[in-house]
């Protein structure tokens, strides 16, 4: 594999490779190793949630793992590199961080054998996993070897991080998903006082459109949901478990006066983000949701549900399994009934299948959906705007596209309009800073 180099006058006596594993040239799967001779550090070790494929496997052991958030992108191959590894790596990420990887790791058991690509690695990795994990938090430096690493508020979800990394005497930023705005659910990005960085790091999952502010979105989805129900109609509304605490809070945003349900793993996610309310922009407003949503616990309970108006949360927000495809057979040809989604629909998914044709097809059914849909992008990820904002405070001396559809493109962007050296390098290949 030949080697590429990125130019740096100073400190070349104490150069770092950098492995691109995964995540290059593709939204998700991230895996990014720093390897300054001493210390063997992995930025993640994601998961290709569309194809069941995960990173390379590093071809040395790796000293320790930073896992930013609770995605499965973004740490679903950490329990398979620790059956890999004779030498066991330490695991570092925030307290929900851990708690939104557990959900989202032992999901994906079930869900590999359900859809015949089963994961290399078992309950119990996942457990020696959780049990090696280091808690820690924003703003608080922690070591790996010599390797200072320092958390940030990524605004991404509750407990995402941006990770300051100070190693060989210079700075890289490694920012996973983040987003500047506020959500309903979380503060933006916290980077403001974070300068003089020699190499930024950063996913581009937008960098080929921005997106419409939040407070229009969560304003747009309120309403909609509200007139569905106000007109006597089940408003069905899909949701990636860990989106579910954020659609509960802006519906008692916007006063919802009529029946909501939880259903499926959104009501672990839903709890999650109740005990860790330090993650969360208003715990008060979450509990306050809490208190009047109705937990679906048994096959009465949502049976029952979708027989009268109101309002169902319900995974999976990729439509191919869980209690959606329950409550679908109940709503799809009733006109005063809506089918919403609330963010982006993944290739390759019954979701995305039903958008681009009107028909819901698994392995069990195929129904034409008759039912209005409506979709309110409320994404967790920075918009284009945001993506160059952040380039344009930081000034870094170097750039790094990763985690996105179109890297060379922005990376040529930056290069072209901002001068900056900015790269967008393919799987596999090792670079030296």
């Amino acid at each position: 594999m030949k080697n590429k180099k990125i130019e740096n006058k100073t400190n070349k006596d104490r150069s770092i490779k950098i492995e691109c594993n995964g995540g290059f040239r593709e939204v998700g799967n991230n895996a990014v190793i720093l390897d300054n001779g001493k210390d063997r550090i992995s930025m993640e070790f994601g998961f290709n949630v569309s194809d069941g494929i995960g990173p390379l496997l590093p071809k040395t052991p790796v000293d320790g793992v930073v896992i930013c958030h609770g995605h499965l992108d973004h740490c679903g191959s950490v329990p398979e590199l620790w059956t890999v590894q004779k030498k066991k790596p330490k695991i570092f990420g925030t307290q929900a961080t851990k708690d939104l990887a557990e959900l989202v790791l032992y999901d994906s058991l079930k869900v590999g054998k359900l859809k015949g690509k089963p994961r290399n690695f078992g309950r119990n990795d996942i457990k020696s996993v959780l049990h090696a994990w280091d808690i820690v938090n924003y703003k608080k430096p922690f070591m790996i070897g010599d390797t200072k690493i320092t958390f940030y508020d990524a605004g991404h979800i509750p407990g995402s991080a941006m990770a300051l990394i100070e190693m060989s005497g210079k700075k890289i930023l490694y920012t996973s998903d983040f987003k500047i705005e506020d959500t309903q659910l979380v503060n933006g990005a916290d980077y403001s006082h974070l300068k003089n960085i020699d190499l930024l790091i950063m996913e581009t999952t937008y960098s080929s459109r921005s997106l419409d502010k939040r407070a229009k979105i969560e304003k747009a989805f309120a309403d909609q949901v509200k007139k569905t129900v106000k007109g006597g109609g089940v408003a069905l509304i899909p949701s990636f478990a860990i989106r579910a605490p954020e659609l509960l809070m802006i519906l008692e945003k916007y006063g919802i006066d009529f029946p909501v349900y939880v259903d499926g793993m959104g009501r672990a996610a839903v709890d999650i983000s109740s005990r860790n309310p330090k993650f969360i922009r208003n715990s008060v407003q979450l509990k306050s949701g809490m208190k009047k949503a109705i937990l679906i616990k048994t096959q009465e309970q949502r049976r029952k549900a979708a027989t009268k108006p109101c309002a169902i949360i319900t995974t999976g927000g990729s439509m191919d399994g869980g209690p959606i495809a329950h409550y679908i057979k109940h709503v799809y040809t009733d006109p005063k009934s809506a089918l919403i989604t609330a963010g982006y629909q993944i290739p390759g998914t019954a979701g995305r299948y039903l958008a681009d044709t009107g028909r819901y097809v698994t392995e069990d059914v195929d129904l034409k959906v008759k039912c209005p849909m409506y979709n309110f992008e409320l994404s967790s990820h920075a918009g284009r705007d945001e993506l160059l904002k952040l380039v344009k405070d930081l000034r870094p001396k170097k750039v790094l596209c990763i985690h996105g559809a179109h890297c060379p493109r922005f990376a040529m962007e930056l290069r072209s309009q901002l001068s900056l050296d900015a790269i967008a390098p393919k799987q596999g290949e090792e670079l030296v800073f």
